[in-house]
Protein backbone atom coordinates (compact mmCIF):
# COMPACT_ATOMS: atom_id res chain seq x y z
CA UNK A 1 0.00 0.00 0.00
CA UNK A 2 2.65 2.47 1.01
CA UNK A 3 4.61 1.58 -2.15
CA UNK A 4 0.97 2.37 -4.40
CA UNK A 5 0.99 5.93 -2.46
CA UNK A 6 4.84 6.24 -3.64
CA UNK A 7 4.21 5.58 -6.80
CA UNK A 8 1.05 7.92 -7.34
CA UNK A 9 2.78 10.89 -5.31
CA UNK A 10 5.84 10.42 -7.69
CA UNK A 11 2.98 10.78 -10.53
CA UNK A 12 1.62 13.81 -9.71
CA UNK A 13 4.65 15.42 -9.01
CA UNK A 14 5.89 14.10 -12.74
CA UNK A 15 2.70 15.63 -14.12
CA UNK A 16 2.52 19.16 -11.98
CA UNK A 17 6.49 19.21 -13.21
CA UNK A 18 5.43 18.40 -16.94
CA UNK A 19 2.43 21.15 -16.36
CA UNK A 20 4.78 23.67 -15.31
CA UNK A 21 7.24 23.38 -17.52
CA UNK A 22 4.80 23.49 -20.58
CA UNK A 23 3.92 26.83 -19.49
CA UNK A 24 7.01 27.83 -19.17
CA UNK A 25 7.79 27.00 -22.75
CA UNK A 26 4.95 28.21 -24.10
CA UNK A 27 5.02 31.72 -22.32
CA UNK A 28 8.97 31.66 -23.51
CA UNK A 29 8.06 31.15 -27.56
CA UNK A 30 9.34 33.66 -29.67
CA UNK A 31 7.43 35.36 -31.93
CA UNK A 32 8.86 34.68 -35.82
CA UNK A 33 9.60 37.82 -38.35
CA UNK A 34 9.09 37.26 -42.11
CA UNK A 35 10.26 39.59 -44.18
CA UNK A 36 9.56 39.69 -47.80
CA UNK A 37 10.78 41.71 -50.75
CA UNK A 38 8.30 42.55 -53.54
CA UNK A 39 11.04 44.84 -55.79
CA UNK A 40 14.27 46.27 -55.07
CA UNK A 41 17.12 45.79 -53.33
CA UNK A 42 17.65 45.31 -49.02
CA UNK A 43 20.56 45.41 -49.16
CA UNK A 44 20.63 49.45 -50.71
CA UNK A 45 22.01 51.88 -48.82
CA UNK A 46 18.63 53.61 -48.52
CA UNK A 47 16.72 50.93 -47.48
CA UNK A 48 19.43 48.97 -45.07
CA UNK A 49 19.07 51.58 -42.70
CA UNK A 50 15.46 51.47 -41.93
CA UNK A 51 14.51 49.48 -38.37
CA UNK A 52 10.85 48.51 -37.22
CA UNK A 53 10.82 48.52 -33.74
CA UNK A 54 7.78 45.45 -32.53
CA UNK A 55 6.38 45.66 -28.71
CA UNK A 56 4.66 42.49 -27.14
CA UNK A 57 1.84 44.29 -25.39
CA UNK A 58 1.96 41.74 -22.77
CA UNK A 59 5.01 42.06 -21.89
CA UNK A 60 5.78 45.83 -22.80
CA UNK A 61 9.80 45.82 -21.47
CA UNK A 62 10.06 43.47 -24.36
CA UNK A 63 11.23 44.93 -27.99
CA UNK A 64 11.98 43.38 -31.22
CA UNK A 65 13.66 45.26 -33.77
CA UNK A 66 13.72 43.68 -37.42
CA UNK A 67 15.50 45.07 -40.34
CA UNK A 68 14.42 45.08 -44.05
CA UNK A 69 17.47 42.22 -44.56
CA UNK A 70 16.14 39.88 -41.98
CA UNK A 71 18.05 40.48 -39.26
CA UNK A 72 15.68 40.75 -35.46
CA UNK A 73 17.17 42.00 -32.51
CA UNK A 74 15.11 41.15 -29.11
CA UNK A 75 15.81 43.85 -26.49
CA UNK A 76 14.58 43.41 -22.83
CA UNK A 77 14.57 46.38 -20.33
CA UNK A 78 14.97 46.47 -16.83
CA UNK A 79 14.66 49.28 -14.33
CA UNK A 80 19.55 49.51 -15.19
CA UNK A 81 18.76 49.30 -18.60
CA UNK A 82 15.67 51.97 -18.20
CA UNK A 83 17.22 54.39 -16.38
CA UNK A 84 20.63 54.14 -18.71
CA UNK A 85 18.55 54.00 -22.03
CA UNK A 86 19.67 56.29 -24.44
CA UNK A 87 16.84 58.20 -26.30
CA UNK A 88 19.15 60.39 -28.67
CA UNK A 89 18.78 58.12 -31.86
CA UNK A 90 22.49 58.29 -32.20
CA UNK A 91 23.72 55.07 -30.32
CA UNK A 92 26.00 54.12 -33.09
CA UNK A 93 27.87 57.06 -32.91
CA UNK A 94 31.50 57.63 -31.28
CA UNK A 95 30.67 58.05 -27.67
CA UNK A 96 31.81 61.67 -27.58
CA UNK A 97 29.06 62.86 -30.22
CA UNK A 98 26.30 61.00 -27.55
CA UNK A 99 27.73 62.33 -25.04
CA UNK A 100 28.04 66.14 -26.42
CA UNK A 101 23.80 65.29 -27.85
CA UNK A 102 22.79 64.10 -24.30
CA UNK A 103 22.49 67.92 -23.20
CA UNK A 104 19.21 69.14 -22.07
CA UNK A 105 19.65 72.66 -24.08
CA UNK A 106 20.81 71.33 -27.50
CA UNK A 107 18.88 71.57 -30.97
CA UNK A 108 19.20 68.85 -33.37
CA UNK A 109 19.08 68.68 -37.17
CA UNK A 110 19.54 65.50 -39.49
CA UNK A 111 19.71 65.80 -43.55
CA UNK A 112 21.01 63.18 -45.62
CA UNK A 113 22.05 60.79 -42.69
CA UNK A 114 24.12 63.43 -41.37
CA UNK A 115 23.67 64.63 -37.58
CA UNK A 116 23.75 68.77 -36.22
CA UNK A 117 23.84 69.27 -32.69
CA UNK A 118 23.73 72.92 -31.88
CA UNK A 119 24.28 74.20 -27.80
CA UNK A 120 24.73 77.68 -27.15
CA UNK A 121 27.69 78.11 -24.46
CA UNK A 122 27.04 80.52 -21.45
CA UNK A 123 29.27 83.53 -22.81
CA UNK A 124 27.19 83.17 -26.09
CA UNK A 125 29.24 81.44 -28.43
CA UNK A 126 28.43 78.55 -30.03
CA UNK A 127 29.71 74.78 -30.29
CA UNK A 128 28.16 72.74 -33.12
CA UNK A 129 29.33 69.00 -33.71
CA UNK A 130 28.22 66.77 -36.62
CA UNK A 131 28.09 62.88 -37.35
CA UNK A 132 27.72 61.17 -40.77
CA UNK A 133 26.07 57.71 -39.62
CA UNK A 134 27.80 54.55 -40.69
CA UNK A 135 31.35 56.15 -39.89
CA UNK A 136 33.06 57.31 -37.52
CA UNK A 137 33.91 60.65 -38.46
CA UNK A 138 32.80 63.25 -35.71
CA UNK A 139 33.09 67.19 -36.85
CA UNK A 140 33.40 70.03 -34.27
CA UNK A 141 32.91 73.60 -34.79
CA UNK A 142 33.42 76.31 -31.99
CA UNK A 143 32.34 79.68 -33.34
CA UNK A 144 31.89 82.91 -32.37
CA UNK A 145 29.20 84.75 -30.28
CA UNK A 146 27.09 85.95 -33.62
CA UNK A 147 25.83 89.20 -34.30
CA UNK A 148 22.40 90.53 -32.43
CA UNK A 149 22.15 87.15 -30.82
CA UNK A 150 18.74 87.75 -28.43
CA UNK A 151 17.00 84.68 -28.65
CA UNK A 152 15.94 82.18 -26.61
CA UNK A 153 16.44 79.14 -28.68
CA UNK A 154 18.58 78.04 -31.73
CA UNK A 155 17.30 75.76 -34.48
CA UNK A 156 19.35 74.99 -37.32
CA UNK A 157 16.84 73.70 -40.29
CA UNK A 158 18.66 73.53 -43.08
CA UNK A 159 21.92 72.38 -45.13
CA UNK A 160 23.32 73.88 -48.65
CA UNK A 161 26.32 72.68 -49.61
CA UNK A 162 28.93 74.47 -47.07
CA UNK A 163 26.23 76.33 -45.61
CA UNK A 164 24.36 75.11 -42.59
CA UNK A 165 21.05 77.66 -41.57
CA UNK A 166 20.15 78.69 -38.09
CA UNK A 167 16.59 79.73 -36.67
CA UNK A 168 16.64 82.13 -33.96
CA UNK A 169 13.87 81.91 -31.91
CA UNK A 170 12.24 83.28 -29.09
CA UNK A 171 13.96 86.58 -29.25
CA UNK A 172 13.84 88.27 -25.83
CA UNK A 173 13.22 91.81 -26.96
CA UNK A 174 10.43 91.79 -29.46
CA UNK A 175 11.10 93.71 -32.44
CA UNK A 176 8.76 93.82 -35.71
CA UNK A 177 10.74 93.06 -39.06
CA UNK A 178 14.02 91.76 -37.73
CA UNK A 179 16.03 89.08 -39.41
CA UNK A 180 16.23 86.51 -37.66
CA UNK A 181 18.31 83.65 -39.96
CA UNK A 182 21.86 82.68 -39.54
CA UNK A 183 24.40 81.08 -42.03
CA UNK A 184 27.24 79.04 -40.80
CA UNK A 185 30.34 78.39 -42.71
CA UNK A 186 31.02 74.86 -42.48
CA UNK A 187 34.35 75.23 -44.37
CA UNK A 188 35.68 78.25 -43.07
CA UNK A 189 33.81 77.31 -39.52
CA UNK A 190 31.93 81.44 -39.27
CA UNK A 191 28.81 82.12 -38.84
CA UNK A 192 27.00 85.47 -39.58
CA UNK A 193 23.14 87.29 -39.69
CA UNK A 194 21.98 86.61 -43.09
CA UNK A 195 20.93 89.36 -45.37
CA UNK A 196 18.03 88.52 -46.94
CA UNK A 197 15.35 89.45 -49.36
CA UNK A 198 12.66 90.52 -46.62
CA UNK A 199 12.30 91.48 -43.45
CA UNK A 200 10.85 88.63 -41.48
CA UNK A 201 8.89 88.44 -38.05
CA UNK A 202 9.05 85.90 -35.26
CA UNK A 203 5.91 84.08 -36.61
CA UNK A 204 7.55 83.84 -40.04
CA UNK A 205 8.92 80.00 -40.37
CA UNK A 206 11.59 79.93 -43.27
CA UNK A 207 10.84 76.46 -45.45
CA UNK A 208 13.74 76.73 -47.64
CA UNK A 209 16.41 79.02 -48.94
CA UNK A 210 18.32 78.82 -52.29
CA UNK A 211 20.32 81.10 -53.34
CA UNK A 212 18.32 84.88 -53.28
CA UNK A 213 15.12 82.92 -53.01
CA UNK A 214 13.81 82.02 -49.53
CA UNK A 215 10.17 79.94 -49.08
CA UNK A 216 8.60 80.90 -46.22
CA UNK A 217 5.07 80.52 -44.17
CA UNK A 218 3.19 83.47 -42.63
CA UNK A 219 0.39 83.39 -40.15
CA UNK A 220 -1.88 85.79 -40.66
CA UNK A 221 -4.29 88.37 -38.20
CA UNK A 222 -6.95 85.79 -38.66
CA UNK A 223 -4.95 82.70 -37.79
CA UNK A 224 -4.60 81.17 -41.29
CA UNK A 225 -1.04 80.50 -43.14
CA UNK A 226 0.04 81.92 -46.30
CA UNK A 227 3.03 80.79 -47.98
CA UNK A 228 5.31 83.02 -50.34
CA UNK A 229 8.21 83.06 -51.98
CA UNK A 230 10.31 86.13 -52.06
CA UNK A 231 13.80 86.83 -53.84
CA UNK A 232 15.28 90.12 -54.87
CA UNK A 233 12.46 91.81 -57.10
CA UNK A 234 9.69 89.91 -56.61
CA UNK A 235 7.13 88.18 -53.42
CA UNK A 236 4.58 85.46 -55.07
CA UNK A 237 1.98 83.78 -52.60
CA UNK A 238 1.66 80.06 -53.67
CA UNK A 239 -1.48 78.99 -52.42
CA UNK A 240 -0.85 75.60 -53.78
CA UNK A 241 1.33 75.01 -50.53
CA UNK A 242 -1.41 76.21 -48.42
CA UNK A 243 -2.73 72.79 -47.47
CA UNK A 244 -5.00 71.99 -44.27
CA UNK A 245 -3.76 68.64 -43.93
CA UNK A 246 0.24 68.79 -45.14
CA UNK A 247 2.00 66.53 -41.99
CA UNK A 248 5.61 68.20 -42.80
CA UNK A 249 8.03 69.51 -45.18
CA UNK A 250 11.66 68.83 -45.55
CA UNK A 251 14.23 70.31 -48.19
CA UNK A 252 15.14 67.83 -51.42
CA UNK A 253 18.86 68.17 -52.96
CA UNK A 254 19.92 70.53 -50.33
CA UNK A 255 16.86 72.93 -50.50
CA UNK A 256 16.30 73.33 -54.79
CA UNK A 257 13.55 71.62 -53.82
CA UNK A 258 10.84 71.15 -50.92
CA UNK A 259 8.82 67.88 -50.40
CA UNK A 260 5.53 68.17 -48.28
CA UNK A 261 4.22 64.88 -47.20
CA UNK A 262 -0.14 65.34 -46.54
CA UNK A 263 -2.53 62.64 -44.97
CA UNK A 264 -1.84 58.92 -45.83
CA UNK A 265 -4.94 57.48 -46.96
CA UNK A 266 -5.75 53.39 -46.70
CA UNK A 267 -5.35 53.42 -50.58
CA UNK A 268 -2.25 55.81 -51.69
CA UNK A 269 0.19 57.34 -50.34
CA UNK A 270 0.52 61.16 -51.36
CA UNK A 271 3.06 63.92 -51.38
CA UNK A 272 4.03 67.34 -53.24
CA UNK A 273 6.93 68.80 -54.75
CA UNK A 274 8.60 72.48 -55.17
CA UNK A 275 11.07 73.35 -57.46
CA UNK A 276 12.36 76.76 -56.33
CA UNK A 277 14.58 76.81 -59.36
CA UNK A 278 11.93 76.33 -62.55
CA UNK A 279 9.08 77.18 -60.13
CA UNK A 280 7.34 73.71 -60.98
CA UNK A 281 4.44 72.46 -58.47
CA UNK A 282 3.84 68.63 -58.97
CA UNK A 283 1.60 66.82 -57.15
CA UNK A 284 2.61 62.60 -56.53
CA UNK A 285 0.97 59.43 -55.53
CA UNK A 286 1.38 55.96 -55.25
CA UNK A 287 -1.28 53.45 -55.23
CA UNK A 288 -1.30 50.70 -52.45
CA UNK A 289 -1.86 47.02 -52.69
CA UNK A 290 -5.67 46.97 -52.95
CA UNK A 291 -6.34 44.61 -49.41
CA UNK A 292 -9.70 43.10 -47.96
CA UNK A 293 -12.02 45.61 -47.09
CA UNK A 294 -12.77 44.39 -43.59
CA UNK A 295 -9.16 44.38 -42.73
CA UNK A 296 -8.32 47.13 -40.06
CA UNK A 297 -5.86 49.56 -40.83
CA UNK A 298 -3.45 50.18 -37.16
CA UNK A 299 -0.49 52.30 -37.98
CA UNK A 300 0.26 54.55 -41.13
CA UNK A 301 3.31 56.99 -41.60
CA UNK A 302 4.54 58.74 -44.24
CA UNK A 303 8.24 61.09 -43.85
CA UNK A 304 10.24 62.62 -46.63
CA UNK A 305 14.12 61.45 -45.17
CA UNK A 306 17.52 61.72 -47.13
CA UNK A 307 15.87 62.60 -50.43
CA UNK A 308 13.63 59.98 -50.41
CA UNK A 309 9.71 59.20 -48.98
CA UNK A 310 9.37 56.77 -46.69
CA UNK A 311 6.12 54.96 -45.77
CA UNK A 312 4.54 51.91 -44.13
CA UNK A 313 1.14 50.19 -43.55
CA UNK A 314 0.14 48.27 -40.64
CA UNK A 315 -2.72 45.84 -40.72
CA UNK A 316 -3.14 43.01 -38.07
CA UNK A 317 -3.50 40.02 -40.75
CA UNK A 318 -1.06 41.45 -43.50
CA UNK A 319 1.52 42.65 -41.13
CA UNK A 320 3.47 45.97 -42.30
CA UNK A 321 3.95 47.36 -45.75
CA UNK A 322 6.91 48.80 -46.38
CA UNK A 323 7.43 51.58 -49.80
CA UNK A 324 10.57 53.70 -50.47
CA UNK A 325 10.15 56.08 -53.50
CA UNK A 326 11.91 58.74 -55.04
CA UNK A 327 9.67 61.89 -53.95
CA UNK A 328 10.71 63.48 -57.70
CA UNK A 329 10.62 60.49 -60.20
CA UNK A 330 7.97 58.52 -58.20
CA UNK A 331 10.50 55.45 -58.76
CA UNK A 332 9.92 52.55 -56.23
CA UNK A 333 13.42 51.93 -54.68
CA UNK A 334 12.18 49.68 -52.60
CA UNK A 335 8.77 47.83 -51.69
CA UNK A 336 7.97 44.32 -48.93
CA UNK A 337 6.07 43.38 -46.51
CA UNK A 338 7.07 42.09 -42.92
CA UNK A 339 4.58 39.37 -41.05
CA UNK A 340 4.62 38.05 -38.30
CA UNK A 341 3.87 35.13 -36.00
CA UNK A 342 3.74 35.12 -32.78
CA UNK A 343 2.08 31.98 -30.08
CA UNK A 344 1.01 33.58 -27.48
CA UNK A 345 -0.31 37.13 -28.10
CA UNK A 346 -0.30 40.16 -30.91
CA UNK A 347 2.74 42.32 -31.46
CA UNK A 348 2.14 46.09 -32.28
CA UNK A 349 4.81 48.10 -34.17
CA UNK A 350 6.14 51.09 -32.44
CA UNK A 351 8.38 53.07 -34.94
CA UNK A 352 10.10 53.13 -37.70
CA UNK A 353 13.36 54.79 -37.64
CA UNK A 354 16.28 55.55 -40.19
CA UNK A 355 19.74 54.77 -38.72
Amino acid sequence: MRTYKYVLCLGVICILTLGVYVVYSSSTEEPTFTVQTIQGNPEDQSVKQLQFKFNDPENYKTDYEVMLKGGVEKKRMNYLSEFARDYSDVTDAPRSFRHFMSQIELSRYEQDKEVFGLHVNKNGSWELQSWKRGTEKVQTYSLPKPAKTKGIYYSPFQRTKQKLYVQRIGDVVQKTGTNHIYAIDLKKKTVRLMDLPLQLTEEDEVLAIYQNRVLYRKMTNDAKTRVYLKDNTTSTRLKFLEVEDAWETRVINEGAVVGMTENMTETKVKWSTYDLRTKQFTQHRYDLPKRDANEVQRHTSTIIENNLVYSFIETKKNGVSVIVLDPQTEEVRYEGTIKYNTPKSDLQLNEMTIN
